[in-house]
């Protein structure tokens, strides 16, 4: 969600806290399309785009980005849960994780959720005593951590010794286990570099680099290959020098390494997920101030909200502390000043902004902390302290729905599209 008039007003947003209280996250869903049909409108026809619940599992969200079109990934148990409560078939879920329990396999199994990816050669042995018991054949799918590190990733996931997967020179390891482990069928591979990359070449490097090693094992091995995941990993920029994600070029740089590739393998399904790409921009933390104050020639506005709410705000995930965009709502113009953003927890920690430049701020007035739709809440120490949960809304063709209310810790109620302005 961009600083812009018609959306966000400070009557618009005076209107929403009367109705809602702060702290409040605000989500448009007209961002979120926005992001899904420009996606869709770059990259090759044939990929399956999957949503990463990780980045905002809210339900009513979560059936609003499905209803699209978009399949969902996911990681764990309350993910399913969430993502059956938005109304998910589980013929388009695909589930990963590198620490998968028992139960967790066992129902993966019992719901029939048709992307299952397997990340060690332990984990393979697991399922298949599962399957065993249950006298059924199940088609898996192996996570592939890459040899080559990607450049550009801000957090990488493969490439180097990692948790994830299994390594891409142990994959005739993983050959030789499924010839005796009769209740696996090999039917995929996934593969997932890295998160944050703004550049379109390394992604689009990334894509060839993958389909070039399903390429070789289906020739090495003869093994037939139902999906491969490529990842994903589109970032948004957050931070200033930071340019925005080229999906022309990453289109024109992909379209014909994927076209290629499916015109030797035409039943092989290539998969795609997204979650920060789809919902950041889409996102506004919204809180109030309480005090301003001056301390040792420093001024400080104390709000409502905090790094409980919105942990990345305060830097967590990055290796030097950088601000999100802020933008405060103010009644009238005023002349700036450089604040510290504090929050109401008692540690010197809670900052959600350092050395902001704003109009002066007063008690009542309210601050936005912007592109907080991924990663915002769902990556946050919210019952640090024990205050309450922020609500969340989401505005949806001029009309604002409550997606989450103040005491929905685990899984909030669907919502339909409300009739409150």
């Amino acid at each position: 969600m961009e600083k812009k008039g018609e959306r966000l007003t400070y009557s618009f947003i005076r209107e929403l806290a009367a109705s809602y209280s702060t702290p409040l996250y605000i989500y448009d869903l007209e961002t979120v399309q926005r992001q899904i049909d420009k996606i869709r409108s770059k990259m090759h026809p044939s990929i399956k785009l999957f949503y990463s619940m990780k980045a905002n599992p809210n339900p009513t969200l979560v059936q609003r980005i499905y209803q699209t079109g978009v399949n969902i990934e996911l990681c764990s148990l309350l993910e399913l849960a969430a993502a059956q409560t938005a109304g998910v078939a589980a013929e388009r879920m695909m589930y990963l994780g590198p620490g998968k329990s028992a139960e967790e396999i066992r129902t993966i199994m019992d719901q029939g959720v048709r992307y299952f990816v397997a990340e060690s050669l332990q984990e393979l042995e697991l399922i298949e005593q599962i399957a065993q018991e249950k006298r059924k054949t199940v088609p898996i799918g192996v996570r592939i951590n890459p040899e080559v590190a990607v450049r550009g990733a801000r957090l990488q996931m493969g490439g180097k010794a990692r948790q994830f997967g299994i390594d891409e020179g142990q994959f005739p390891d993983v050959l030789r286990k499924l010839q005796v482990l009769p209740h696996l069928r090999l039917c995929g591979i996934h593969t997932y570099h890295g998160t944050r990359i703004l550049s379109a070449n390394t992604i689009a490097e990334n894509i060839r680099y993958i389909l070039s090693f399903a390429e070789r094992i289906i020739e090495m091995y003869g093994v037939k290959l139902n999906f491969v995941g490529i990842g994903g990993g589109f970032g948004i920029p957050y931070f200033a020098g930071e340019k925005e994600l080229d999906l022309d070029e990453l289109g024109q740089a992909s379209y014909g390494t994927v076209e290629q590739f499916l015109q030797k393998q035409p039943e092989t399904e290539i998969l795609m997920e997204s979650g920060r790409y789809l919902v950041a921009e889409a996102g506004a933390y919204v809180a109030q101030v309480r005090y301003t104050k001056r301390s040792q020639g420093v001024h400080f506005a104390v709000t409502d909200g905090g790094t409980h709410h919105h942990a990345a705000a305060g830097g967590s995930g990055n290796a030097f502390r950088k601000n999100f965009p802020i933008v405060a709502y103010v009644p009238e113009q005023r002349a700036e000043q450089e604040y510290e953003l504090a929050g109401p927890l008692c540690t010197p920690n809670d900052l959600i902004g350092k050395k902001v430049r704003l109009p002066e701020l007063h008690p009542g007035d309210y601050i936005a902390v912007l592109k907080s739709g991924a990663y915002g809440l769902t990556a946050s120490p919210a019952l640090f302290l024990s205050h309450r949960l922020p609500r969340e809304v989401l505005l949806e063709r001029g009309k604002v729905t409550l997606i989450r209310d103040v005491d929905e810790y685990i899984i909030p109620k669907l919502r339909k599209e409300s009739n409150t302005d």
